[in-house]
C-alpha cells in the first residue's frame, strides 16, 4: 500500500517536499544540507570578516592612540587608566546606574534617559560598574554595526555596507561609542527596529524602537519615519500598525519617571534651561548665532568645538538629508529620519553637543559609505579619521569634546 503524503511534507528521501530520484536520496540530501549549511557558515564568515573583527579592530587601534596622546600631552592623566574614558556625561550615568532619579542623585540628571543606566546596573552585579559601563557601549556598536551591515546590504553591494560600518566607527565623535555614552545603544535598537521594519516584523520593530525611546529623545523621530517605511513595505494600513505607536511607550516611560521623581512630567526641560541653558528656538536664530561666533569668537580650541563643529554638523545632516531624498541607495524613511533630525538639533538654542549628537543619526553613514567609490568619498573617510583622532585626545585629556 503506497503511503499517502501531504502537499510539502518531506519524506525520508525528500528536501522541501521535492521528492529525490530513485537510488539518490542519500547525496542528494547530504549535498543540499552541506549547501544550506555552508551558505549559514559564509553568513558568519561575512559579519565577522566585514563588521565584527573591524570594529574590534578600530576599537583597539582607538584606545591605543588615546593612551599614547595622553601619554604626551597629559601624561599626569595615566593615573585614571579606564577612568580616562570616564569624562562629562560618564560619571552621571554611573550614579544613575548606582542610585536611580531620586535623592541623593543630582537632579540635573534628570535630562539622561533611563535605559542605558539600567544595561550599566545590570553588568554592575558581575563587574565593575565602568566596566560594566564599557562593555554595554562595545556590544551594542558591534550589534549596531551589523545592523547598518544589513540594512544597507537591503539596497546596496556588500562594499557599500562595509564602508557604512567604517564611516559609523570613524566618525569625528565616534569616541563616544567607547565611553560609557548611551550613543551605541541608541544607534543599535534604532537600526535594527528599521531592519524589523524591513522584515516586516512589526512587534520587533516596535519593541526595539521603544527601547530606542528609552535611550534618548531621538527615538520619538522613530515613529514618522518607520510610518513612512511601514508604508512603504506594506503600501496599506492594516491593524499591526500599532506596533510602530508603540514606540511611544519609550518616551512616555522618561516622562513617567520625570512625573513619579519630580511630579511634573516635564521637569527635564526646567532643567535643561536652567542648568544647561538649552530650550527651544528658532533653527535660523541657531545658525545666525552659530555663524556669529565662527566670525568673530577668539580663535583658540572653544572656537572649534563650540561654534564650527555644531555648525559643520548641522550643515552635514542638511546635505544627508538632501542625499537621502534623492539618491536611489536610500530611502524616503531616511531623509524623514534625517529631516526631523535636522530641525531638532536646529532648535536648540545652545547647540555645542550636537556633533555628539548626530552620531545617532545612522543615515549620515550610510551616506558616507555610498560616497565611498569617489576620491571626494574617501578624503571625507580620511578627514573623518583625523578629526576622530583629535576630538578624542581632547576628550581624553578632560577638554570639552561634546
Amino acid at each position: 500500500m503506497r503511503e499517502t503524503v501531504a502537499p510539502g511534507q518531506a519524506t525520508g528521501g525528500d528536501i522541501a517536499g521535492v521528492p529525490a530520484a530513485p537510488g539518490t536520496e542519500g547525496p542528494v540530501r547530504s549535498m543540499l544540507e552541506r549547501a544550506r549549511t555552508g551558505l549559514g557558515s559564509r553568513a558568519v564568515r561575512g559579519s565577522l570578516r566585514d563588521v565584527v573583527l573591524p570594529i574590534l579592530a578600530i576599537r583597539a587601534g582607538l584606545m591605543i592612540f588615546g593612551w599614547l596622546a595622553v601619554a604626551i600631552f597629559a601624561p599626569d592623566m595615566l593615573a585614571k587608566s579606564w577612568g580616562m574614558w570616564n569624562e562629562w556625561d560618564g560619571p552621571n550615568f554611573l550614579q544613575l546606574a548606582a542610585g536611580g532619579y531620586g535623592p541623593p542623585t543630582d537632579p540635573a540628571r534628570i535630562v539622561l534617559f533611563p535605559l542605558y543606566p539600567a544595561t550599566i546596573s545590570l553588568g554592575s552585579l558581575v563587574m565593575a560598574p565602568l566596566l560594566a559601563a564599557m562593555l554595554s557601549s562595545l556590544l551594542a556598536t558591534i550589534a549596531a554595526g551589523l545592523g547598518l551591515y544589513e540594512l544597507v546590504r537591503l539596497d546596496s553591494p556588500a562594499g557599500v555596507a562595509r564602508a557604512s560600518v567604517l564611516a559609523m566607527v570613524l566618525f569625528p565623535t565616534a569616541y563616544a561609542l567607547v565611553a560609557p555614552y548611551s550613543e551605541a545603544l541608541f544607534l543599535a535598537t534604532s537600526i535594527w527596529a528599521f531592519v524589523a521594519v524591513r522584515r516586516d516584523q512589526l512587534a520587533l520593530a516596535g519593541v526595539l524602537g521603544a527601547m530606542a525611546g528609552a535611550t534618548r529623545i531621538q527615538g520619538a523621530f522613530l515613529i514618522p519615519a518607520l510610518g513612512v517605511e511601514y508604508l512603504m513595505t506594506r503600501g496599506r494600513i492594516d491593524r499591526d500598525v500599532f506596533w510602530i505607536f508603540f514606540i511611544a511607550t519609550g518616551p512616555l516611560l522618561y516622562l513617567g519617571i520625570n512625573w513619579l521623581t519630580f511630579g511634573d512630567p516635564l521637569y527635564f526641560l526646567q532643567v535643561q534651561k536652567d542648568v544647561f541653558f538649552v530650550q527651544n528656538q528658532l533653527p535660523w536664530v541657531t545658525v545666525g548665532n552659530l555663524w556669529n561666533g565662527v566670525v568673530g569668537a577668539t580663535r583658540d580650541e572653544r572656537w572649534v568645538t563650540i561654534f564650527i563643529a555644531p555648525l559643520a554638523s548641522l550643515a552635514l545632516v542638511a546635505v544627508v538629508t538632501v542625499w537621502a531624498t534623492f539618491s536611489k541607495r536610500s530611502r524616503p524613511s531616511y531623509a524623514v529620519y534625517a529631516a526631523i533630525s535636522l530641525v531638532s538639533f536646529a532648535t536648540l538654542s545652545w547647540p555645542i553637543s550636537v556633533p555628539r549628537y548626530i552620531l545617532g543619526v545612522f543615515p549620515i553613514f550610510v551616506a558616507m559609505g555610498s560616497w565611498s567609490r569617489s576620491t571626494a568619498g574617501q578624503s571625507i573617510l580620511v578627514a573623518s579619521t583625523l578629526l576622530l583622532g583629535m576630538f578624542a585626545t581632547l576628550f581624553l585629556m578632560g577638554h570639552w569634546a561634546f
